[in-house]
């Protein structure tokens, strides 16, 4: 993936490639670089997701973390 896409645009390409499939659309000589687009773009949703999450956690638990503190 050359340019930079939004998660929720990968995700919609994913399911557009999953509905080709399902719908056997996709001719057997573009198989395999489809289902490599379809793993490039899962590898950046599951990369932006953890990204995100790491950021959520330390939004919600900065460092020092409060907690172990009270105990």
């Amino acid at each position: 993936m050359s340019k930079e896409i939004t998660y929720e645009d990968a995700l919609l390409q994913l399911k557009e490639i999953v509905s080709k499939l399902e719908m056997k659309q996709v001719k057997i000589d573009d198989l395999a670089s489809t289902v490599k687009e379809a793993k490039q773009l899962v590898d950046f949703c599951r990369e932006k997701l953890d990204k995100t999450e790491s950021e959520i956690n330390k939004i919600i638990q900065p460092e020092g973390n409060e907690e172990e503190e009270m105990l």
